[in-house]
């Protein structure tokens, strides 16, 4: 899959003539220049005795003697193969078994994105944001496929007028892990690998979300996120550190940090990013997607191509066997595509790429990692009565009763009688209501490791009857330590002592007595290198493993039903539910983003916007209530009242507001619904954030404006804007004991704001 994109200046020749050692024939195609080479070969343009342009890759000779060379480029033929979309360049004809193999694809008139961020700097944001949309999509094509790009960069993507293109798939692999590549090798491009694949371990289709949000950060910045110099020294970054994304407008800068989760299971979709791009789209100037400096080199490069001799005329050509000519290239004169053929409905392509209508669709993408659903008629109470949203300017400022900064960043806190914890990967502090420590509880001293990821919001303690329990580690084994809440004095520690566990990444709660985490590693014997994930039950009584429950997919989230000991656990495609011996109950296949729990009910937001209630004793859908916003990716979306009877979500309103709304947990009846002030510039990722405690419903706004809101008819009682603009993907927060607490883990504070605002 290449382009006519050539290295340096592009007013030069940008295809070189034919040299007396190259081909002038390769199959049925008749070469008219050369368009660069490689350690594998040359690639040349080529064109059918019809007329069809094609690039034509070609092996060099003495590796088509190397067998196990011929075998790897009969897989990335195979690969290329599979792989059809409107962002990718499909495969016209190949023959890896020729003395010289060859495989011809598609022709695509373009830049590719390293050489015009190298001539023109970066890419303006709407530009970018098309990128996002257009490389989302390649990737889910190639996913469906069953396929891994593995070396996704600005150098494998080319700029077209209709669009990107990825391009490349020599080192693509089966997603099963088939291949030809030794266990552990490290392939692709060091500053683009995702960290599983700097540390060579067994790669997802969610390595190829993160190499596309280096990707994307690249054409945004002009520069590579992980910066320049050895490889070794690359990866080491890429591995272990968190890249400077503050350079990058606010939407992308967002997008790009849910791809870049060190954690696969935690990046987004493909297809979440390309309905974001989509439905939180603005437009963009008439003249189409690229800057006008990269558009007019991609005309400059049309010209130069329409240019060229015409091959020897013939006798029309038939396409070959099983290698469909496929649409003929684009250009001047040819028929118009197909996405924008009179009488046609325009392509989900033309939509976001704007073509016919010179509208770019594809906009600000707000969300990072957030699958949420929205109502596309904007309807807030099934009337047709005008939307009227308050302005929020006569809504009073909370004050803070105290703020702090901690040594550490804080993953979560935790509001009881009394104190505030707050639990970083070291340390855990008790803090009383003037703001003071009251006791500390020192990682070293206990032996524990407290939290896997201190940067990232997720819940690893819990309280339960007057005392903190949070999960920890060693290098030994998963530990859940008990401790008492009134001094931080450690009472009792429990080890897991499950071979082939890396330890916990949540704490999903406690219920009858039971505590229920969620850790790494399934608990099998995979040689050096644990994969999949695992539930760990906890009887707090015994001090004990109650059960050990291992899935070869990696555990997205788990919810627990109230006085129930069953759980629910969802890897974004399919929810299980797990008994009280940690056997599983049923399966439903569901593309579900997180799980929930309410009444006697599992929640389950699916990822066309519905919310899917799920009866626990066999997985079967009780009611589906439509147009509902998803929780955001930390899980606190549908919160319920004191005495569970009384579901609180938002909606999503036409105007791009939203509205807070009620659902009956035990039938999905709808109550009515309120419209809310609108946020200010997104900080961060969209998705409910929503929590219900000391008689408030509070909203965390994507602007990260803490709102207190009535439950009963869901009018503003105070605001706090002193996060405004605050990424809430960043943010903890807790509610309880007369208070709301927040934990900005990227300044390491925590805010204490009273219940009824001062």
């Amino acid at each position: 899959m290449f382009a006519l994109a050539c290295e340096g200046s592009l007013e030069g020749e940008a295809l070189e003539q034919l040299g007396a050692a190259d081909p002038r024939q390769v199959g049925p195609y008749t070469l008219v220049g050369r368009l660069g080479a490689g350690g594998m070969g040359a690639v040349y343009l080529g064109r059918s005795v019809g007329g069809r342009a094609v690039a034509v890759k070609v092996v060099r000779p003495d590796l088509a003697e190397d067998g196990s060379f011929r075998a790897r480029f009969r897989q990335e033929v195979a690969a290329a193969r599979q792989v059809s979309g409107a962002f990718t360049a499909p495969v016209v004809d190949a023959d890896t078994e020729a003395p010289t193999p060859w495989m011809a694809t598609a022709f695509v008139v373009g830049v590719s994105l390293q050489q015009a961020v190298a001539r023109h700097g970066p890419l303006p944001e709407e530009t970018v944001r098309a990128l996002t949309a257009g490389l989302a999509e390649a990737l889910t094509e190639v996913h469906r496929a069953g396929l891994i790009h593995r070396d996704l960069k600005p150098a494998n993507v080319l700029l077209a007028l209709d669009g990107p293109h990825v391009i490349d798939f020599g080192i693509s692999r089966a997603a099963d892990g088939a291949g030809l590549t030794t266990t552990g090798a490290v392939i692709g491009s060091a500053a683009y690998m995702s960290p599983e694949q700097a540390l060579g371990e067994p790669l997802t289709p969610a390595s190829d979300v993160f190499s596309l949000g280096s990707t994307v950060a690249y054409a945004a910045l002009g520069s590579r996120l992980f910066g320049d110099g050895a490889g070794a020294a690359v990866l080491f970054r890429v591995v272990n550190t968190e890249p400077d994304l503050s350079g990058l407008p606010d939407s992308v800068r967002h997008l790009v940090a849910g791809c870049l989760a060190k954690n696969p299971a935690y990046r987004p979709e493909p297809h979440q990013l390309v309905d974001f791009v989509e439905r939180i789209g603005r437009p963009a100037p008439a003249g189409g997607w690229l800057p006008p400096a990269v558009a007019s080199d991609v005309v400059v490069l049309r010209g130069v191509l329409t240019a060229l001799p015409e091959p020897p005329p013939g006798p029309p050509e038939d396409p070959p066997k099983d290698s469909p000519e496929g649409p003929p290239p684009p250009f001047p004169g040819g028929r118009p595509p197909e996405d924008v053929a009179p009488g046609r409905r325009p392509s989900r392509r033309a939509v976001l790429l704007g073509m016919g209508g010179g509208v770019l669709a594809a906009g600000a993408a707000t969300a990072s990692a957030l699958l949420t659903g929205s109502d596309d008629t904007g309807a807030t109470s099934g009337t047709s009565a005008p939307l009227i949203r308050p302005s929020g300017t006569d809504v009073p400022e909370a004050r803070p009763l105290w703020q702090v900064t901690q040594q550490k960043p804080c993953p979560q806190v935790l509001s009881a009688d009394g104190v505030v914890v707050c639990v970083s990967i070291q340390q855990i502090w008790g803090v009383d209501d003037s703001g003071r420590t009251k006791w500390t509880v020192d990682g070293a001293a206990a032996g524990s490791v407290f939290a896997i990821d201190p940067n990232t919001p997720r819940p690893v303690a819990q309280l339960d009857g007057g005392r903190l329990y949070v999960s920890g580690g060693t290098a030994l084994a998963p530990e859940l330590l008990s401790f008492d809440l009134a001094d931080g004095k450690l009472d009792w520690k429990v080890a897991q002592n499950q071979k082939n566990s890396l330890g916990e990444i949540s704490f999903t709660g406690i219920r009858a007595g039971k505590a229920y985490l969620l850790g790494m590693g399934d608990g099998s014997d995979r040689g050096l290198l644990a994969g999949g994930s695992h539930v760990w039950a906890v009887d707090l009584t015994a001090r004990r493993t109650l059960w050990f429950h291992g899935e070869d997919a990696l555990v997205a989230q788990a919810a627990l039903l109230p006085g129930s000991d069953r759980v629910v656990i969802s890897n974004l495609d399919q929810l299980k539910a797990l008994d009280a011996k940690g056997e599983v109950a049923w399966t439903r296949k569901l593309a579900a983003f997180g799980v929930a729990a309410a009444g006697q009910y599992f929640l389950a937001p699916d990822t066309a916007g519905a919310l899917i209630a799920l009866d626990p004793k066999d997985g079967s859908p009780a009611w589906t209530v439509n147009g509902v916003l998803g929780a955001s990716l930390r899980g606190d979306g549908f919160p319920t009242s004191e005495d569970g009877s009384v579901l609180y979500c938002l909606w999503k309103d036409a105007d791009g507001g939203f509205s807070l709304g009620t659902l009956d947990p035990a039938n999905g009846r709808t109550g009515p619904r309120t419209p809310l002030v609108l946020d200010g510039p997104a900080g961060g990722a969209a998705g409910a954030r929503l929590l219900c405690a000391d008689g408030n419903v509070y909203r965390m706004g994507a602007d990260a404006v803490l709102w207190a809101l009535d439950p009963a008819n869901g009018k503003a009682r105070w605001k706090y804007s002193g996060l405004k603009g605050k990424d809430p993907s960043k943010l903890a927060w807790t509610a309880g004991a007369g208070r709301l607490c927040v934990s900005d883990t990227t300044t390491q504070t925590i805010t204490s704001l009273p219940a009824k605002g001062a």
